[in-house]
């Protein structure tokens, strides 16, 4: 169904991405890395989930949202043993035999165990027998991290993709993230220092439907839900959420609740949508102020110049600031996926431009 508010597993439950999945599925064949990225509630995750069952390719899904920004390497062992126990039952039995003989690897009943210490576990080694058991089936073992950014102070990890790519030709790295900027900073592909500097990498971008594609998704939705909606309410809903899936299915869902479709309830999902997006701001404006200063301003203006954010900065502080500190705030914000720069910076996502203009974050 397209308005369940979970991600979507099944082929059924995704709407259109037709050219995305084969995109994905031709990268299969060539690349040893699949990045997905996309502003936040594109449905990265959701394709991400059907991209690698449709594969018909073994596969362990690491979701990191539930972590805390750089959490312990332990945390991450954890989230890679629970990976492995939910891996299909088609796979396990036969994977855990290839793993028996892994250094920090246990297998208990039908379960895996890793060894959290930080001598215990080496997941080069790891990988490389999962490489090898991957060539025995003639398969391709897909490594799938959701929003890999959140472990971006993880240094391991890098190298251990180099590794992967380097060594392991049968295994597929997939990997989403809605900050884009911090995760391609932290794969490091244009850094001379960093282990996948230079590295190919296949790269699927989600983006907001157009008005178009909004609309048939708005209308086969209802239709599985068995409501005819007035092309008047969709058109409003169509014109204030922007084309973004996760508030069209935020639509969708309350209208399926209250068994009706109208535009208090489009109005509704642009005031609840707009509290949730300047919620992501404020982590932001949490280290300083100056991020609430520019993300007001762009609110209201819609848009501004690298001179226009250092005069309202400036005027904010009474004080003239070098050039550093401004571009060093506009690239933050443009590494989080909070301001796009397109010529000018602004807000890409019109209901956090509500959100802010509703409620200003605080500047001091």
């Amino acid at each position: 169904m397209y308005f369940d508010p979970l991600p979507k597993r099944n082929l059924k439950d995704l709407f259109d991405r037709k050219e995305e999945l084969e995109r994905f599925s031709k990268a299969l064949s060539y690349s040893s890395l699949i990045v997905i990225v996309g502003l936040r509630r594109t449905g990265k995750t959701s394709f991400m989930n059907v991209a690698l069952s449709e594969s018909d390719q073994p596969y362990l899904t690491l979701d990191l949202r539930s972590l805390s920004y750089n959490p312990s390497q332990a945390d991450i062992i954890k989230k890679i043993e629970s990976a492995f126990n939910n891996l299909n039952r088609r796979w396990l039995s036969s994977i855990m035999d290839a793993l028996r003989q892994v250094k920090g690897v246990s297998i208990l009943g039908n379960s895996v165990s890793l060894d959290w210490s930080n001598k215990g576990i080496d997941f080069p080694d790891l990988f490389d027998y999962v490489n090898r058991w991957s060539e025995e089936n003639n398969k391709k073992f897909l490594l799938a991290f959701d929003e890999i950014q959140i472990i971006r102070g993880e240094k391991s990890i890098p190298r251990l993709f180099a590794h992967v790519i380097d060594y392991d030709q049968n295994i597929r790295l997939v990997v989403t993230g809605s900050e884009m900027g911090l995760l391609f900073d932290f794969l490091g592909f244009d850094d001379h220092g960093s282990p996948l500097y230079g590295r190919h990498y296949a790269e699927i971008r989600m983006h907001n439907f157009d008005a178009e594609e909004s609309m048939k998704y708005l209308r086969e939705g209802f239709k599985q839900l068995g409501l005819s909606p007035d092309d008047e309410v969709l058109k409003y809903a169509v014109d204030n959420l922007d084309g973004n899936v996760g508030w069209l299915t935020l639509f969708g869902t309350r209208c399926r609740d209250e068994g009706d479709a109208s535009t208090r309830i489009v109005d509704s999902v642009v005031t609840e949508g707009g509290k949730l997006s300047r919620n992501e701001a404020l982590k932001m404006v949490d280290h300083s102020p100056r991020y609430a200063v520019v993300l007001n301003y762009l609110a209201r203006a819609r848009g501004a110049s690298w001179s226009q954010v250092k005069s309202i900065l400036e005027a904010h502080e009474n004080r003239s600031l070098p050039n550093s500190t401004v571009s060093d705030i506009l690239n933050k914000l443009v590494k989080t996926s909070l301001v796009e720069k397109n010529g000018e910076y602004s807000i890409p996502d019109p209901l956090m431009i509500s959100g802010i203009l509703e409620n200003p974050l605080p500047e001091s």
